[in-house]
């Protein structure tokens, strides 16, 4: 009883933790298993580690780190789209189960893990203020409780969601002065993604400030000094490397993403002196209108109080320029992985932001609170919320007993099969995989779904291949139930 009395904060944060865990982890799979799920991402990123593990298991290492092209027709190294070879240290969890059911369950895992983060950073913030564990778990309810980062954990798999918890106890160890740690953790967020590498220079750039200041006063931390400049180092490297080397060198060509920045430039190099040589376009993208939706939706949940805290926030910079500089309106709403290098610094500055306030502390906590209710009755993916999704639960798609048939009979995975959008991830357990397009000569068999090719995503690319298909004497096919097709 003791116990209780004593460790009841820690206590109900494992059960929020643990609940939120068990929700996302159920949601997660049935939405892949009720066909809700898409080929963009987790058809492409199952198909890459389970090559990986395929390569591990079988000692074929030309299959490690390998998918089909999402945007081509040959077999391409996962470094040709991002370099997020991270993916590469799951595979071994595949010896255990093998589907995709394992990175979802796994991202919901780790992603939950980063409450903890939460609550042992915030209880060094607020060390000296009254009810600190009672302040810190109101923190790390409103983590698991943040639209964009439930919003990111259903959206299929990133390895770049990982990087939200890795970041935050990054942070947590610094704060400790477990450099080493902090540091570890700081090479696993590199792995996530390519541009990553820019906010934990950012993040070394602003321990080199603070020791600055610390000087100023005679005081000098030279493993500090060392640590940020490592990382200063590492993360610029990381950044440059993948950018101007890795990933050219596999793509046969610049990133693709580099489309999306393209009135600044076509090359990393062009587009940064684009930036600096036209301050009024970069004004004119920064201050649109959707640049205050997205900042209302990524701040509003945590009560603005990131804003107390700039220099906290400005961590997170490079990904902000980014997605505010994008032509890509994806990047700049919560409902994909676009927030996860962002996320970890709204709440490191809310949490020194709320400092600020302590005098009024109650009153700020009383903010918290009714800012995360609303947001997450308004934002998140939960079912009470207006923006609820609930589909996998309520309207599982039609034909789907006739799609797991035919799952296990196409279940030899050198058969090569080309499959529509929300099909793909059940038959991505393979070599090959090709998402549906005028290449379907390309593929064994075929499987897709009518409904989606004349309704479904980039349906306007699917069908004259459709009707090209069905007229096609070189395939036949053999078998039709509803919307679901399969040819041979």
């Amino acid at each position: 009883m003791n116990f209780l009395k004593k460790y009841w904060q820690e206590i109900l944060l494992g059960f929020i933790t643990l609940s939120y865990i068990v929700y996302f982890s159920l949601f997660s799979i049935l939405r892949y298993r009720t066909l809700y799920a898409h080929y963009f991402d987790l058809g492409i990123m199952h198909q890459t580690v389970y090559n990986t593990f395929m390569s591990l298991k079988t000692g074929d290492f030309t299959r490690f780190l390998e998918l089909t092209n999402p945007h081509g027709f040959d077999q391409v190294k996962r470094m040709a789209i991002h370099n997020d070879i991270f993916l590469a240290f799951l595979a071994p969890l595949y010896f255990v189960y093998s589907g995709p059911e394992t990175l979802l369950i796994l991202q919901t895992v780790v992603i939950a893990l980063g409450a903890i983060a939460v609550y042992g950073i915030s209880k060094i913030v607020f060390n000296k203020t009254h009810n600190v564990r009672l302040i810190s778990l109101f923190f790390s309810f409103a983590y698991l409780m943040y639209p964009p980062l439930q919003r990111m954990n259903q959206f299929d798999f990133h390895a770049v969601a990982l990087a939200t918890p890795l970041l935050l106890f990054m942070f947590y160890c610094y704060l400790n002065k477990r450099y080493v740690i902090s540091f570890l953790c700081a090479g696993m967020v590199l792995l996530t993604k390519e541009q990553v590498g820019l906010t934990l220079a950012f993040f070394g750039f602003f321990v080199l400030f603070q020791n600055w200041l610390q000087i100023r006063r005679r005081v000098c931390n030279k493993r500090e000094l060392l640590f940020a400049g490592i990382l200063v180092m590492m993360g610029l490297g990381w950044f440059l490397i993948s950018m101007m080397q890795i990933i050219p060198h596999f793509r046969h060509g610049v990133h693709f993403a580099l489309g999306y920045f393209g009135d600044f430039g076509d090359s990393p190099l062009n587009v940064f002196l684009g930036l600096i040589k036209n301050p009024l376009l970069v004004f004119q993208y920064v201050f649109r209108k959707d640049t205050y939706d997205y900042l209302y939706n990524i701040l509003g949940p945590i009560g603005f109080l990131s804003f107390l805290s700039p220099l906290h926030l400005l961590i997170a910079a490079p990904e902000f320029a980014i997605n505010l500089l994008s032509k890509s309106g994806a990047m700049r709403n919560i409902y994909f992985h676009y927030t996860a290098v962002i996320t970890p610094f709204v709440f490191i500055s809310a949490l020194y932001g709320f400092r600020f306030l302590r005098t009024y502390t109650w009153i700020f906590v009383t903010l918290l609170t009714v800012c995360t209710i609303y947001f997450s009755a308004t934002t998140s993916p939960l079912p009470y919320s207006s923006g609820r999704e609930v589909l996998p639960f309520t309207s599982p798609k039609a034909d789907i007993t006739d799609i797991y048939v035919w799952k296990e009979k196409l279940q030899d995975e050198q058969i090569k099969v080309m499959a529509t959008g929300s099909l793909a991830p059940l038959f991505s357990s393979r070599r090959y995989l090709y998402n549906f397009s005028e290449r379907y000569d390309l593929a064994d068999y075929i499987v897709l779904s009518r409904e989606e090719v004349y309704n479904g995503y980039e349906s306007f690319k699917m069908i004259v291949p459709y009707e090209k298909l069905v007229n096609d004497v070189k395939y036949s096919n053999i078998y039709k139930n509803g919307s679901f097709e399969v040819y041979k």
